[in-house]
């Protein structure tokens, strides 16, 4: 098996490039989260499509992938932080360039959306990516994540579940591998669909109500993706925004029916996502869930 790509750790003063491949940014979220990795000392260059919209994208295809490929191609930039999610990463990655990548191996920070272009790099370059929080959505406004931490070498803090979160008893060791589970889901039967063999498979959502988060479950099992998986942890979801008034409680009902007996461990709550304050996850990075223990441990930093 090809070895895991980990990029150069983010160090203090470094320049960071911020992309946007999927939905328009707004102005004012932007400069905010501008604002907030100038005062902590990095020099930000933009990609000059970061303020283009055309209708539900930041721009053309052609627009949105160049401007992140200028970023891997600019020797000055030392990482990629992508402004928002939304829809259009998976729209770029046949404009991309694997060699290109492994050229430049950078960190690459983002979330949602971003999990398309995170699987592309997985499969095509081997590279560890960085699901946390982007520019212009929380970093701006949040004090106390984790990310720059994390980026600067520091192992991820492992987290306690609560009794009531383990849905599913054993241990589970693997890379850690997944998203938003509905860009998951997307991505099955394409070249860059998530290999959750051997893998600890982490998921999250927003606005989906609960049928149809398992309707993507359920493909995800049909489909092989989910074959020797090892484990598997949830992160935040808010089922019903769209589907009629779910409950947090008739969620979490569906939830522990869902994975009743599952032969692998499974939790749920794990504070990644769409949510204000998420945990950063280095992803392909060996972690370890012990359910039985309540504890997910991460087994490694994810840069060099």
């Amino acid at each position: 098996m090809t070895p895991l790509v980990l990029p150069p750790r983010l160090r203090p003063g470094a320049t960071i490039g911020i992309a946007a491949i999927s939905g328009p940014v707004r102005p004012d979220r932007l400069a905010g989260g501008v604002s907030a990795l100038e005062r902590r000392g990095y020099r930000v260059v933009l990609a000059r499509n970061v303020r283009a919209r055309r209708g539900f994208l930041a721009g053309s295809d052609r627009e949105r992938a160049e401007g992140y490929r200028e970023l891997l191609r600019n020797p000055e930039v030392d990482a990629i932080f992508f402004a928002r999610g939304g829809y259009g990463a998976s729209r770029i990655l046949a404009e991309l360039s694997p060699a290109e990548i492994a050229a430049r191996p950078l960190i690459h920070l983002g979330s949602s959306d971003l999990t398309a272009l995170f699987a592309y790099l997985r499969t095509w370059s081997n590279l560890a990516s960085f699901y946390g929080p982007m520019p212009a959505v929380s970093m701006a406004r949040e004090e106390g994540l984790d990310w720059e931490a994390v980026l600067a070498g520091a192992r991820p803090e492992p987290h306690s579940f609560e009794e009531n979160e383990v849905l599913a008893g054993g241990v589970g060791e693997g890379p850690l591998v997944g998203g938003c589970l509905s860009l998951v889901a997307a991505l099955a039967g394409t070249p860059e669909a998530v290999d959750a063999r051997d893998a600890v498979f982490f998921w999250e959502d927003v606005r989906e109500p609960a049928y149809r988060l398992d309707r993507m479950l359920t493909q995800l099992e049909r489909s092989g993706t989910l074959d020797r998986l090892q484990a598997m942890v949830i992160g935040s979801i808010s089922p019903g925004a769209r589907g009629g008034g779910e409950s947090p409680e008739a969620a979490t009902a569906w939830l522990a029916d869902r994975f009743a007996g599952a032969p692998f461990p499974v939790v749920r709550g794990f504070p990644a996502g769409h949510l204000r304050r998420t945990r950063t996850l280095p992803l392909g990075i060996p972690v370890r869930l012990d359910a039985e223990r309540r504890v997910l441990e991460f087994l490694g930093p994810g840069v060099a």
